[in-house]
């Protein structure tokens, strides 16, 4: 008797491929926004744009946090995110979309990374979600 065959089916076999959350125009609809998330990006998008990096991994606030302005750095940062969570989008059609709009294309990404990462928006920063389970405290002996 012949074995079924345990080969992944090919629908299986392909990750499925990620979206954006939001439109690159649609700001107002970021996960927890509302009026304080509004006056954190107008006054701390830099900060939390850092934060949303080291957030997803892809690299330390600091630097993001300077050179957020940049939008080559939006476009790296953006293609990156791209890959990391399987999205369909080019590293050219990244630059093209931080060139075009890099204060709703860095919006767009950091509502990726708090949707993705289970975060929300803080205070000049990313903070855990209420929902988020707790970091397990250290056991003492």
């Amino acid at each position: 008797a012949r074995e079924p065959s345990s080969a992944p089916k090919p629908s299986e076999a392909m990750a499925e491929v990620g979206h954006f959350p939001t439109d690159l125009l649609g700001c107002c609809n970021v996960k927890d926004c509302g009026c304080g998330c509004c006056i954190k990006l107008w006054c701390c998008m830099p900060c939390n744009y850092g934060s949303a990096i080291e957030a997803a991994e892809l690299g330390p606030c600091i630097p993001c946090c300077i050179c957020s302005g940049l939008c080559c750095v939006g476009a790296y940062n953006r293609g990156k995110l791209a890959e990391k969570y399987n999205i369909d989008e080019s590293m050219g059609m990244s630059c093209l979309v931080h060139l075009c709009c890099h204060p709703c294309a860095s919006i767009q990404d950091m509502n990726l990374i708090i949707t993705k990462e289970n975060r929300t928006w803080g205070c000049g920063g990313l903070d855990y979600d209420a929902g988020a389970p707790a970091a397990p405290e250290p056991m003492q002996r």
